[in-house]
């Protein structure tokens, strides 16, 4: 963490790291290995906190589901329920939290936000003419229920031998890379499945619910159309092609469930204190603000940068406009 202090904020225009944005540290070259181990590890870094409080609460699920003796095989048993009820409770608390703090309270005001300006309280563009209510309703109707049923249909599938299995205690150390290498599965998918949504057909039908969010918040990450949500989540079909355990599952769902909040949060630090906590949702932020550019994550600036898609956060990509900003 670092003290609020030492980063300036664009007057005007509202905050913004650190530009031109430049490739993680995994990408450098020649390799810096203490600079990839402190992007991975590191406080704030790659699997701390979030990743690894997501991995905590699939954890908390499993362990739930071995208390109960729930039987996968039988999918029409009580824990399908569960798990919905459960992952209905987790994203609303989660969501709510992040929004509560940042929007409601708005506890650190503009500091660090991209867009000085706040939502609109009605704007007609969304469902119920109301941009939060409009999100909250199609995170919890639409995304709650499709990554539950992911969740649900694949621990079902690796109980009856449809999706192969493997165990702790058998392959420790595959099940630790596999653990480690999901998020970096995650990025490859989301970046294929969202250049195909911005494909005119589908873009006019489907994303352009999720872009009605040109001034994001929290609750903007899971806003999606249900087929948006149905290719969203698909990455997990990944885990009926490879082996893999029932915490695996719950992890990787969880971690695409959750981690849009962060990246859609509308600010680039949370305030703690006299400190405060980077989050990583500039890259897609000027997704949101810019359209056709940055479709990835910062993992995958060189494929942005190969299709002509990057957007280094100075505004200097030829034919990019801010057109849509309002």
């Amino acid at each position: 963490m670092s003290s609020p202090d030492d980063i300036a904020e664009s007057a005007g225009a509202g905050w913004h790291p650190d530009v031109p944005i430049t490739v993680p540290a995994p990408l450098l070259w020649p390799p810096r290995p203490m600079k990839v181990l402190e992007y991975l590890f590191g406080f704030p870094g790659l699997y701390f906190p979030w990743l690894a409080l997501y991995a905590l609460i699939a954890l908390g699920l499993w362990l739930l589901l071995q208390l109960l003796h729930a039987d996968f095989t039988r999918i029409l048993a009580g824990w399908p329920l569960l798990l919905l009820a459960c992952n209905g409770l987790i994203a609303a608390a989660f969501y709510s939290a992040w929004h509560y703090r940042l929007y409601s309270r708005r506890a650190q005001g503009t500091r660090f936000k991209y867009n000085p300006r706040w939502p609109k309280e009605h704007d007609h563009r969304f469902l119920f003419a109301q941009q939060t209510r409009s999100n909250v309703f199609w995170a919890m109707g639409s995304g709650v229920p499709i990554a539950s049923a992911y969740m649900i249909l694949t621990l079902w599938a690796q109980a009856i031998g449809i999706a192969p299995v493997t165990t702790w205690r058998s392959s420790p150390v595959y099940c630790t890379v596999l653990m480690l290498a999901l998020v970096f599965f995650h990025a490859v998918h989301f970046y294929v499945f969202h250049r195909l949504l911005h494909i005119k057909v589908l873009y006019d039908r489907v994303h352009y619910l999720h872009h009605q969010n040109i001034n994001p918040g929290p609750w903007s990450g899971l806003a999606m159309h249900p087929v948006e949500h149905l290719l969203y989540f698909s990455g997990a079909l990944l885990l009926w092609v490879i082996p893999a355990t029932p915490l695996h599952v719950l992890y990787f769902v969880t971690l695409v469930a959750l981690a849009p909040a962060e990246g859609h949060c509308g600010f680039g630090k949370m305030m703690l204190g006299q400190s405060s906590l980077t989050t990583d949702g500039y890259y897609h932020y000027l997704h949101h603000k810019f359209f056709r550019v940055n479709f990835g994550d910062p993992l995958l600036i060189p494929l942005d940068r190969l299709f002509g898609t990057f957007h280094d956060g100075t505004r200097r990509v030829p034919g990019v406009l801010d057109t849509r900003q309002k």
